[in-house]
């Protein structure tokens, strides 16, 4: 089967919650000047999903209500829970403009849009989640320092893994791109400051995790001295309470 190369640049992998501007931008919140949800037609061919955002609003095409909480409220899929059963399957096509807005205020006004028209309700609570921990092997590293400003390339020349000049948290975030299937994040805890330059020899042809085992990953990781350690850690989780299947336009 032929490999997809996904090139992930060093700037854009961010899995953390709202930033503190989308807080501050909160008493703000506004509405679209004009939203049009449609459910994107089915073609029987690949998914392709785009998201485009701007300072007049956004742009997004086959995409589903979970990807929308994902991009309004800035949290990963593991901290989301709940939902009906086509959360993350329907796909609409959702066109929405706005005066000039920052893009933190831009998601605010996300959220409001799905909670008018998904009827979206929800809350937050505390959850100790399981996670793999990315630590130091015994044995030490077995990894070259790098420069900063590097690339990774995903399932690319036979190589599960083939980077150059990215941190350990960055090497966490892929190892949890890979291993989505998994059902378990993989954090960075293993001190380590600077950049790295990485290349895993295992390959597979399945990049969703859905044939990758956790024996497999485990040897990955051993490979560059490192380790990966069960461990349970709290997080704060995004609750769906309700939603439905959105209003005419």
């Amino acid at each position: 089967m032929k490999k997809t190369i996904l090139w992930v640049g060093l700037s854009v992998v961010c899995l953390s919650p709202a930033s503190a501007q989308s807080q501050t931008l909160a008493s703000e919140r506004r509405a679209f000047e004009a939203a049009s949800i449609r459910p994107h037609p089915a073609n029987g061919g690949p998914i392709r999903v785009l998201k485009g955002v701007d300072a007049g609003g956004i742009q997004y095409r086959s995409v589903t209500l979970l990807d929308c909480i994902i991009a309004a409220y800035g949290l990963p899929r593991y901290q989301i829970s709940g939902g009906p059963s086509w959360l993350g399957s329907d796909r609409y096509d959702i066109t929405a403009t706005s005066a000039a807005a920052p893009k933190a205020q831009l998601m605010l006004m996300l959220q409001t849009l799905l909670e008018d028209r998904f009827q979206l309700k929800i809350h937050r609570e505390t959850k100790d989640l399981p996670v793999y921990a990315l630590v130091v092997g015994r044995n030490g590293l077995k990894m070259k320092p790098g420069k900063d400003g590097g690339a990774t390339a995903i399932g690319g020349d036979g190589h599960l893994i083939d980077s150059r000049g990215i941190t350990m948290k960055f090497l966490a975030d892929v190892l949890t791109q890979i291993t989505q299937g998994s059902g378990r994040p993989i954090l960075d805890m293993t001190g380590l400051d600077g950049v790295f330059d990485i290349t895993v020899d295992f390959a597979s042809d399945d990049l969703n995790g859905n044939n990758i085992s956790d024996p497999d990953i485990f040897a990955a990781v051993q490979s560059l001295g490192l380790k990966l350690e069960p461990r349970k850690t709290a997080f704060e989780i995004l609750v769906i309470d309700h939603a439905e299947k959105p209003s005419e336009n």
